[in-house]
């Protein structure tokens, strides 16, 4: 949904990722494995690069990459 045209759903999608990759959530370290697993750092990090993306987006998106290193760190330990 990063990728669909509408501002208004990449704005949702951002928001929902990050929901799901916060610290202390239930399932956080599982939904960042599977998205570390799926490449989905490398969309995320162009999303958080792109002109074209609402501000809220690439913000989100900022902070989901941060959620990702951290539970990748946390795993590793």
């Amino acid at each position: 949904m990063l990728r669909n045209p509408s501002s208004v759903l990449k704005s949702c999608a951002a928001f929902a990722l990050l929901q799901f990759t916060l610290s202390g959530g239930r399932h956080a370290i599982h939904h960042a494995s599977l998205m570390q697993n799926g490449g989905e750092a490398r969309v995320l990090r162009s999303a958080a690069a792109a002109a074209n993306m609402p501000r809220e987006a690439r913000i989100f998106a900022k902070i989901i990459l941060r959620n990702l290193e951290h539970h990748l760190a946390e795993s590793s330990i």
